[in-house]
C-alpha cells in the first residue's frame, strides 16, 4: 500500500498546498508527507512541485500526473467502499444437524449467537446424514456418530445420554407387567441396547421424533426414551429403570462437530464453529 499512500499524499498536498495543512488532513506528521512526496518523485523520475515559501505548487509534470492521480483516487475510493460493504453484508453459514440437536441444544443459544455475530446468517438444515457435507450442501455438521471419512475433521463436543422417563401417575396406575414403552425407531448400537433392555416388554410406539415420545409420556401413555436435555424439571417426569435396577439404565452417544479440513480457515465458518464448540461442549470433559 506504500505506492497508494504516496499518491494519496500527493493529491491531498495538491489541494492543501502546504505540508502542515496536508498533514492535519491525513493525521500524520508533516515530515511523513515530505518523505512520501520525495519518494514518489524519485519513483516517477519527475519533479512534481515547485517549493515557494511554505507552499507546494504543481509543476507542469505534476499537473499532468494530477489528472491520472485523481482517476486512481476515485477508483481506490470505490474499491475501499465496495470492500467495506462486503464486510458489512450478511454472510451465510450452513449448519446441518439432527432435529433433536437443532431444537434441543442449538436453539436455546441462538439469541446469543445472533447478538454476537450480527453479520452472519445461520442456515440450519435438520438432517442426520453426513453426505451433505461431501456434496458441500453444508459447511458444518453436528453429528451423533463420528465420521470415518479422511477429509473430514471431527471435534467431540459432549455426550448425549438417553434414559427412560414417565409420569409418576402412570407408574402408580400400572403394575410393572402392564407398563408400555415408547421407543426410538433406530438401528446400530443404540437400537441393540434398546432391544436388549426391553426384551419381553410391551412396546406400543416406535418413532424417530422425540417430541412425539415426550408428548405421549406427558399424556401418561407409557414410559418413553428421551435424551437428557429434552427433559426439564417443569415436565414432572421421573427416570425409570425398565429392569428394576438401582440406577436407571442409560445409553450415551457423543456429539461431534464436523467440517471439511479446507473450510477451517474461513473466518465466517471458524466463527460459527468456535461458537458451537463454546456453547455445546461438555464443560466437565
Amino acid at each position: 500500500m506504500n505506492d497508494w499512500d504516496d499518491l494519496h499524499c500527493f493529491t491531498v498536498l495538491v489541494e492543501k498546498q502546504t505540508l502542515t495543512a496536508a498533514a492535519e488532513t491525513l493525521g500524520v506528521q508533516h515530515s511523513t508527507i515530505s518523505r512520501r512526496i520525495a519518494r514518489l518523485e524519485a519513483t516517477l523520475g519527475l519533479r512534481l512541485f515547485d517549493r515557494i515559501g511554505r507552499r507546494y505548487l504543481l509543476t507542469d509534470e505534476g499537473a499532468r500526473i494530477r489528472a491520472q492521480a485523481q482517476e486512481i483516487a476515485v477508483g481506490m475510493d470505490s474499491l475501499l467502499r465496495t470492500a467495506r460493504e462486503q464486510r458489512e453484508e450478511m454472510a451465510e453459514v450452513v449448519v446441518s444437524a439432527p432435529p433433536l440437536v437443532a431444537k434441543g441444544l442449538l436453539m436455546p443459544h441462538f439469541a446469543a449467537f445472533a447478538r454476537r455475530h450480527a453479520n452472519i446468517r445461520l442456515v440450519l438444515q435438520s438432517d442426520a446424514h453426513i453426505s451433505n457435507l461431501h456434496a458441500r450442501h453444508a459447511d458444518i455438521a453436528l453429528r451423533i456418530v463420528r465420521p470415518t471419512q479422511n477429509d473430514l475433521v471431527a471435534r467431540r463436543l459432549r455426550p448425549i445420554r438417553y434414559r427412560f422417563y414417565a409420569r409418576e401417575g402412570y407408574l402408580r396406575s400400572r403394575p410393572r407387567a402392564e407398563q408400555a414403552f415408547l421407543c426410538l425407531n433406530i438401528g446400530g448400537a443404540h437400537g441393540l441396547w434398546q432391544e436388549q433392555l426391553l426384551a419381553g416388554r410391551r412396546i406400543i410406539l416406535a418413532c424417530n421424533d422425540f417430541d412425539v415420545i415426550k408428548a405421549a409420556v406427558a399424556a401418561e401413555t407409557g414410559i418413553g426414551l428421551l435424551p437428557d436435555f429434552y427433559v426439564r424439571p417443569a415436565d414432572g417426569f421421573v427416570q425409570v429403570a425398565p429392569n428394576g435396577a438401582a440406577q436407571p439404565e442409560e445409553f450415551a452417544a457423543d456429539l461431534y462437530l464436523v467440517m471439511h479440513e479446507d473450510l477451517r480457515r474461513s473466518p465466517k465458518i471458524r466463527a460459527v464453529a468456535d461458537f458451537l464448540g463454546e456453547v455445546l461442549a461438555d464443560q466437565a470433559a
